[in-house]
């Protein structure tokens, strides 16, 4: 409890001030977000610079917690990077961390960094948490205080728009990025504007689309990315983006379209998208039916067990028995059952331990009952333990 606390107190304090005073900035003046870019040029230049960075700060959405550094008190959670509620779930990214169903944090007060070229062109985009403290790669810091977030936006949409010369260091994606944490009504406009400018990189177009999914979405959203669904003109990056932009909606609306989209398209990565998004709906009960008659009916295998891995996602008894039955019955393919198998191991111990030892025990297929020992010996739980335990010891 005290590291939660002691984060909260860091993320939370006042950062204006020590943004400039604390960690050396040096303050440009000036009427608009521009006029202080200007400045920031201007006093670089004079100084000989050949790299600079410009910052300010912006209205931050709730559920975002951005250059975060935080070790829960019994070590289960060591986290660095970036999470996000917006989509009613909880998740860190960051040196390869996913954590869900983490609440309380977040940071409100955050930064835009634009690293500038002696000619003042943006070389990288990125937003820091005000209140830690970074080296800024030894370049210094113009700070321009607070923007407006038409400014802010204006400035971010530009820099997502530009060309992309080199996809491995691109601030068009970063800039992107940062607009989607704007708390602003108009975000989900500048989102499409990036999107449907002729001069955006096809990467580019693709995160400004996946960041159109952060609920709530308005009507008009949702019809510009089924429209992008639908387009067979469209990569196939930004047309996967939308299928999982318009899924994070879990409502019944996105139901509807992921599963009229998984029975009628021939794409197979769009079928694929859709039936990922139909395991994350927010009705468990219609998601797990339609994963289950995937599983039973469809005439495609891969399908079929992607249904299956989807089905050991979704809480219930109704899901639980689909698996059962597909990793116990007599002539279903083994392939499947294996997937069934992992499926079910990946449940709460207290549903998969019993079922797993007893299809140990009972499997009439030998690689099943092998997969199965495998699985039991990953859980940790006691009752495995044992069980594996009195096997050895025969």
């Amino acid at each position: 409890m005290l590291a939660l606390l002691t984060f909260i107190l860091f993320a939370f304090a006042p950062v204006s001030m020590p943004a400039q005073q604390e960690q050396g900035f040096t303050p440009v003046q000036g009427a608009t977000l521009q006029a202080r870019a200007e400045a920031a040029q201007a006093q670089a230049t004079a100084a000989r610079h050949a790299r600079y960075w410009t910052a300010y700060s912006f209205d931050v959405r709730p559920g975002v917690a951005v250059d975060v550094d935080y070790v829960s008190d019994d070590g289960r959670f060591n986290i660095r990077g970036t999470w996000d509620a917006g989509d009613g779930g909880t998740y860190f990214v960051g040196d390869g961390v996913s954590v869900s169903n983490y609440p309380g944090l977040e940071t409100r007060s955050l930064g835009v960094f634009a690293l500038r070229d002696s000619a003042g062109r943006v070389e990288r985009i990125d937003v820091f948490n005000l209140a830690r403290r970074h080296e800024y790669a030894g370049h210094p810091v113009y700070w321009m205080g607070r923007a407006a977030n038409e400014e802010s936006l204006n400035f971010l949409r530009a820099v997502a728009v530009t060309q992309v010369l080199d996809r491995s260091h691109s601030p068009q994606n970063e800039a992107v990025w940062a607009i989607s944490l704007h708390d602003d009504r108009r975000v989900p406009e500048v989102l499409m504007n990036v999107a449907r400018a002729p001069t955006t990189d096809e990467h580019v177009r693709a995160r400004a689309v996946r960041a159109l999914g952060l609920p709530p979405v308005p009507e008009a959203v949702r019809e510009y990315l089924a429209q992008l669904i639908r387009d067979e003109r469209e990569s196939r990056d930004v047309r996967r983006a939308a299928v999982a932009a318009y899924g994070r909606a879990r409502d019944a609306q996105a139901l509807a379209l992921m599963q009229s989209l998984y029975n009628s398209n021939a794409n197979r990565d769009l079928r694929g998208a859709a039936l990922t998004q139909i395991a994350r709906n927010e009705d468990r009960q219609a998601a797990a039916a339609f994963l289950i008659r995937v599983a039973q009916q469809d005439t495609d295998k891969e399908f079929r067990k992607t249904a299956v891995a989807r089905l050991g996602e979704i809480a219930g008894e109704q899901a639980m028995a689909a698996l059962r039955q597909t990793a116990t019955s007599l002539d279903a393919d083994t392939e499947l059952q294996r997937q069934a198998v992992s499926a079910i191991a990946r449940r709460p111990v207290s549903e998969s331990v019993p079922l797993l030892i007893n299809i140990a025990r009972t499997h009439a297929k030998p690689e099943i009952r092998k997969h199965a020992f495998v699985l039991l010996g990953r859980t940790g739980d006691p009752a495995a333990v044992e069980f594996l335990k009195s096997v050895l010891t025969k």
